[in-house]
């Protein structure tokens, strides 16, 4: 690949706020400068001024491939973070079949999607019931850091984690640098709570409220910390949703968490009219709780930003009027980066903390940094170009199969214009897509 250079764009060289740049590169950075003084024979992408970040990384989605593509599928999936200026997802081992949860499956799932992907990706593996000691092991030396597992589940083909199911995994890698991750709900909390409602009120939006209660991923976190506080381990809880769980993550060192976009913009109030929308598990809390994720974000208990992205084809999944069956489920990826920036970015965030809670501090916690997540000499070319401008979100323009968001009709501020894979343009706003699937690549995660 030819040398090219990205010049008058402005990014993040220093302190807290955006400078103007020039950067030099082939598939890596090789060299940044605050002006452009490269080789007049060079390639050049005038950026007219547009903002540059690292390109972004989603540490959570739910691409269903193989065994669920009827929802989504890798090619459809990484062209909407394409599209959202997302240049590495990683994806979750739970809704793909066979799940990932021997180094076995992670070597179909990779063979399968290795033709599919637009952009690059990592993997989670996961932990269930019936996992043993050597399988995590052989995944983790296979590239995979974090292990996710459930403490409620409806999946037949992923099942939950008892306490004491915890307890011996935690026991087994006492002291080491391997992440669990869990969907933390506690399962007798949000049993109790179907079983004080009627038949008739489990099927209405305020029964879902009800049954998906803040006590539930409190009583869960709380377990799930003391166990690891127990054992020397880390901790990851992903899509935080309320206010006394994350406070509960001060007490332990080793913790980090993730929110979502609709946790820091929505409440339960809002479930009434967004109905499918915004159907989630866990389901979005108070104005409290957002307040506290908002306010996580900038003091830094928050550690970053993912979408939890899990859509499905917007029709009876969605529109039951049984909401009890209504699909837990909304696409996200493609929205993430235009949503943080049009919301955060110059109002109550810096450059510096914006880049950290897009692609940054999740590309550390996974160990694929610096070769994601930074705009460094030696880096991946992966930028993602945003461009002051208002708009309005149309969902007919999602990528996704699932072409429903609950930010549909939001006003936005700020637009990704362009994404670049390892120097390569792989989407333009002009264009759309400009790389076939297969161009993305598994990026393994790097062993300590």
């Amino acid at each position: 690949m030819s040398l090219k250079v990205l010049t008058n764009g402005f990014s993040l060289l220093k302190g807290e706020e955006a400078e103007k740049v020039a950067i030099l590169f082939d598939e890596k950075i090789v060299d940044i400068k605050e002006s452009d003084d490269f080789d007049l024979l060079l390639d050049r992408i005038d950026l007219n001024g547009a903002l540059i970040i690292p390109g972004g990384v989603d540490p959570h989605v739910h691409f269903n491939d193989p065994g669920f593509t009827e929802n989504e599928t890798f090619t459809t999936g990484t062209m909407a973070a394409a599209f959202g200026g997302i240049t590495t997802v990683i994806d979750m081992p739970c809704t793909s079949l066979p799940p990932v949860t021997t180094i076995n499956n992670l070597k179909n799932k990779l063979n399968v999607i290795k033709e599919k992907a637009i952009i690059d990706y990592s993997m989670w593996g996961g932990i269930t019931p019936e996992s043993n000691f050597e399988d995590i092991e052989q995944l983790y030396n296979g590239g995979v850091k974090a292990f996710k597992s459930y403490t409620i589940s409806g999946m037949d083909t992923f099942k939950a984690l008892s306490y004491s199911d915890i307890e011996r995994f935690f026991s087994y890698f006492s002291g080491s640098d391997v992440v669990f991750g869990f969907h933390a709900e506690d399962s007798d909390v949000i049993k109790k709570s179907i079983e004080s409602q009627t038949f008739d009120e489990l099927t209405t939006v305020q029964g879902y409220l009800k049954a998906r209660p803040i006590e539930a991923e409190v009583v869960a976190i709380r377990n799930i910390v003391e166990l690891a506080k127990k054992y020397d381990v880390n901790i990851h809880i992903v899509h935080i949703s309320s206010k006394e769980g994350l406070n509960l993550l001060k007490q332990y060192s080793k913790a980090t968490c993730e929110t979502c976009p609709h946790y820091l913009e929505f409440t339960g109030d809002d479930l009434y009219n967004l109905k499918g929308r915004l159907k989630t598990a866990p389901v979005v809390k108070n104005s409290e709780d957002r307040k506290a994720l908002r306010e996580g974000l900038k003091s830094g208990l928050v550690n970053f930003v993912s979408t939890d992205h899990a859509g499905v084809f917007w029709g009876d999944l969605k529109l039951n009027s049984d909401f009890s069956k209504v699909y837990n489920g909304i696409p996200g990826v493609q929205l993430m980066i235009p949503y943080l920036f049009s919301e955060f970015y110059e109002k109550t965030l810096s450059l510096k903390k914006m880049i950290e809670i897009s692609s940054e501090n999740a590309a550390k916690r996974f160990n694929i940094y610096p070769q994601k997540g930074a705009i460094l000499v030696g880096s991946d070319a992966d930028f993602t170009i945003l461009k002051k401008e208002e708009w309005i979100q149309d969902e007919s323009q999602l990528q996704s199969i699932g072409k429903y968001t609950p930010f549909y009709q939001k006003k936005l501020s700020w637009r990704v214009v362009s994404t670049f894979v390892r120097g390569v343009e792989v989407f333009s706003i002009k264009d759309g897509v400009k790389v076939n699937p297969g161009f993305g690549k598994f990026i393994s995660a790097k062993i300590d």
